[in-house]
């Protein structure tokens, strides 16, 4: 099985359009732009394209656009010489010297600032950059293909995007269409998930019954293939049988808009709220935002331990799965807040 078809799951006809639109541009080096909503699957797009093409023994760097600042993202990207800033104590290589043959895919591109974009232009346009510190120029080649989930002709017109960048990054398209409008692959989805757990889990889960797959099938899923793949990974741990059943009070998680509740020990189907403390009357016992962002952080995850320890009756290790953290990590956190072995059952 090659690459495509292992990573792009589906039989219906715009994924099939898909698979053929990524066969046919992965050959091509030019600057390649994938649109779609949040949860789609772009960066298994950029895969597929630089996998299955003539770079596929080259280097494959992604990078999230928006967990960067204007510095750091300049200084990952270009590399820089010892002694260019106070913390540089020695030479760093940027992603575009590692990557040099070979892919960078950047992620949510629309999240960099205006004078990152100025700076990610040049490389475009010229071929060449220069390390921070450096007088010397390097040449470069290197395909970029970027992603967004925004519309990048509104950003322009809000003076938030480069047009001049735009037209760069817009030569080659590939657009991914959203679960809603594929919802006959829902299916094939739901087996390669459960496969993959089974792997991962060493467990033998089947399926979903009947019921529960026509019940996935009539969402419109607003979180794409991510949020189908978090339901299947949250059912399948909490399931005791081989054959999974979304029981009809779990339903609720996957709606489009979650409920807020506040019951005492309500499941993780609810939304938790909380009052930040911050919001007093009085002016003279306003926290500052450092003392009230970490209080409020600390509200929620001691609310957000006990409703998952609860859900889990007590099971440490099963919850600490489910929230995606370490056992030893989650363990620290059920004892930073006091969660009292009378109060779930800690195994």
């Amino acid at each position: 099985m090659n690459i495509i078809e292992k990573n792009i799951i589906g039989q219906s006809a715009s994924i099939l359009d898909l698979k053929e639109n990524i066969k046919s541009l992965s050959n091509y080096t030019a600057t390649l732009l994938i649109s779609g909503e949040t949860g789609t699957g772009k960066e298994l797009v950029a895969r597929g394209l630089h996998y299955s093409g003539c770079l596929s023994r080259k280097p494959f760097i992604a990078i999230n656009c928006s967990t960067f600042t204007d510095e750091l993202f300049i200084s990952e990207l270009f590399g820089y010489k010892k002694g260019a800033f106070t913390d540089a104590k020695n030479d760093k290589e940027g992603l575009l010297s590692s990557a040099n043959g070979g892919t960078i895919f950047l992620d949510e591109i629309d999240s960099l600032s205006l004078k990152s974009q100025a700076s990610l232009l040049r490389v475009l346009q010229e071929s060449e950059y220069r390390p921070i510190g450096s007088n010397e120029t390097l040449k470069v080649n290197v395909r970029f293909i970027v992603a967004t989930n925004s519309n990048l002709e509104e950003k322009i017109k809000e003076g938030l995007f480069r047009q001049d960048l735009y037209f760069r990054i817009f030569i080659l398209s590939i657009s991914i269409p959203p679960l809603r409008e594929r919802k006959s692959d829902i299916p094939l989805l739901v087996k390669h998930f459960i496969d993959k757990l089974n792997c991962q889990y060493l467990l033998n889960r089947t399926s979903v019954t009947a019921d529960s797959m026509a019940y996935l099938t009539s969402q419109s899923w607003p979180g794409n293939i991510r949020e189908l793949e978090n339901c299947i990974h949250r059912h399948y741990l909490l399931s005791k049988d081989e054959l999974i059943d979304i029981q009809s009070s779990d339903k609720k998680f996957i709606k489009d808009t979650p409920p807020t509740i506040t019951e005492p020990h309500p499941s993780l189907n609810d939304t938790m709220t909380f009052t930040l403390p911050l919001m007093e009357n009085n002016a003279d016992e306003l926290l500052n935002f450092s003392d009230a962002k970490r209080a409020a952080i600390e509200t929620f995850e001691a609310k957000f331990v006990s409703r998952i320890l609860y859900v889990c009756d007590g099971n440490v290790t099963q919850a600490a799965k489910l929230c995606g953290k370490e056992r030893r990590a989650f363990g620290k956190m059920v004892k930073k807040y006091n969660i009292k072995n009378n109060e779930v059952n800690i195994l």
